[in-house]
Order: C-alpha cells, then structure tokens, then sequence
C-alpha cells in the first residue's frame, strides 16, 4: 500500500512537500508539483480527506443553507456557488428546507458536524436578530441577500432599493399613473426594501400607493396569480402591476391568460429578478435584473478567505441591479 513516504521516496521529494501538494499547492513550485502528482498515479495513491482534514483542520468543505432548491432563481445560485467552490478543489454541501430560525440552527449544526470550513447562509425571513446571533456563534459564516448590521464585511447583497426606484421610474416614463404591486411577505426585509423605493419614487412623482393597490405574496408562482386576480377584482382600471420577483410575476401572467386579459395592451407587468426563463415566455418579461451569479461568486470567495483564516473587516458594496426592457410594459398616451 503506498504512503506518503513512497510517493516522496519516487519523486525525489520530501514527506512534508508531498504534505504540500495535497495541502497547499499554490506554495509548491510547479515542477515539483507535477512531479509528486505523476508520483501518486503512478503509485496509485490518494490522500486519505478524513485524515487529512484532522492534520491541517480544513476539511476543503463549504456548507450552503437555502430555503428550498424550487424555481427559477435558487438553482441558478446554487451552481454558481458551486462552481466558484470547485474552482479551488474545495467542494459543496447543500442543506435545503429551512425557513424558520429552529430549521436553520439545526442546519447550521449538520454542516458543523461535518466539519465544513465555512457555510453560507441565505436567511430568508429570518430576523436580523436572530442572523446577528448566528452570525456571532458562527465566525466563518457568510449572509447572502441581507446585511445585518455589525456584520457588513461578512454580508452580500442586492440594492434593493435601487431596483424598486429602476421599475418605478420606469412605468412612470411609459405614462402608467394607475400601478399596483405584486410585494413578498411583509416580514420579508428585501421584499421591504424595493416596495418602500417603489412607493417613494412613485410619491415623488405626485402619486400615491395605497393598501388596496398592494397584494403580499409568497415570492412563488401561486401567490402571483392569487394576488393578481385580487388586484385586478379590487383596482380593474390598473394599467401596470410590479411584481417583485419574476416567479409571481410569471403566475400574474398566467392568471391574464386565462382571464383574456392582454399583456401588455390591457395591462403592463414588470417583475424582479430577471431569471432565465424571462425571456423565454411571452411576451417576455420586463424585469429588473439581479446579478446572481456575482452574488454567488462573492459570497463563495468571502467564504473562501474566511475559511483560509482571514479576518474581514471591510464592509461589502452592494451590488447593482439593472432594468432589462423587454415586452410586457407598454407605452400609454401622455
């Protein structure tokens, strides 16, 4: 059975360089690095992981908490961070189904105990309390979609409220007075964040947005659809409907369809996210889009450094979102 000491005896190495080539490769010259690698297949050897992960206290394992993997925005993002893992040899561990802070906490725990060298966490509705908390038991732990604050260097997220302003505005310069809003739950902060910067641009322009022209969903296809036929029973004279994200968006359409309400000559929708399957429906969605994949990359390397030991102190930027016209919003007569 080849060993360590076999494979350094083959290559005209050291024990402790061939250590390296497993460990930390980046500080081996490429030579020899080649050299101990052409050793070990020749030898047919591979590093015992458990073993390993005991002797340098890395387990080269970054844990994932989400929600759930459904629908058009969460695979997307779980990929991404994947690949952004794996581009260092490291690899990922996804644990999914938790919304509630006893779920999360236990998911947290099983990431843990499998020794995982940092964990990403997407809150979802979970308070800023309880992530702080979190935050501060677990020193290697990133937060995606919210910044708690006190954590800033170790939170990555979305400006949300330059994504609600870009879709106000927006209606607003195609002539759309008469607008409701497809929003998240209440307790949702991002859901929050874009209604207050839609409702204030909107305020700002002299009109106004009240309760009855809002309809809290649950960021899924249902709840689009449901809230969109509220809006359309309560407000049949609305022109344009925000959704704030694209999978209600996409059930708001799917009610226009049934009910032979046309989109966009009857009624405009724009939505939240700008997932792939946007451009695919019809008429493809107008949507303000979210940059997933930076939001992954990000998180990933922040997790990344923190497991390497480094110490973040500086606060995270938020990234910019972008409207991406298409053809759900028609221009009204002035």
């Amino acid at each position: 059975m080849s060993t360590i000491h076999t494979v350094a005896a083959r290559a005209g190495v050291s024990s402790a360089t061939v250590s390296r080539v497993m460990n930390d490769p980046h500080k081996v010259r490429e030579a020899t690095r080649l050299k101990v690698e052409a050793a070990m297949r020749e030898l047919d050897f591979s590093r015992n992981s458990f073993a390993a992960s005991l002797a340098s206290r890395r387990s080269e394992c970054v844990g994932l908490v989400v929600p759930h993997l459904s629908g058009a925005f969460f695979a997307p993002l779980v990929n991404a961070i994947e690949e952004a893992v794996s581009a260092v040899g490291s690899y990922l561990i996804v644990t999914c189904g938790k919304n509630s802070v006893d779920e999360v906490a236990n998911g947290l725990q099983f990431l843990r105990q499998r020794r995982c060298d940092a964990i990403i966490l997407y809150p979802g509705q979970l308070s800023d309390q309880a992530l702080a908390e979190m935050l501060r038991h677990n020193p290697h732990m990133v937060v995606i979609h919210r910044t708690v604050p006190g954590f800033e260097a170790r939170c990555v997220q979305l400006d949300n409220h330059t994504g609600g302003r870009l879709a106000a505005e927006y209606l607003l310069r195609c002539g759309h007075r008469d607008i409701g809003v497809i929003a998240g739950p209440r307790s949702n902060p991002e859901s929050m964040q874009r209604l207050d910067a839609f409702r204030s641009t909107l305020k700002a322009a002299g009109l106004t947005l009240p309760l009855k022209r809002v309809c809290e969903g649950d960021f899924h296809f249902a709840s689009g659809s449901t809230c969109m036929a509220a809006l359309r029973a309560r407000q049949p004279a609305l022109s344009a409907v925000f959704c704030l994200n694209d999978q209600m968006a996409f059930g708001a359409l799917n009610f226009c369809r049934a009910a032979g309400i046309a989109v966009p000559t009857e009624l405009s929708l724009i939505g939240f996210d700008d997932v792939e399957y946007a451009d695919l429906i019809h008429p493809r969605l107008t949507t303000v889009h979210h940059p997933v994949a930076a939001l992954a990359r990000t998180a990933a390397q922040l997790a990344l450094r923190l497991a390497a030991g480094e110490v973040l102190t500086e606060p995270q930027r938020l990234l910019e979102p972008t409207l991406v016209v298409r053809d759900s919003v028609e221009m009204r007569a002035g």
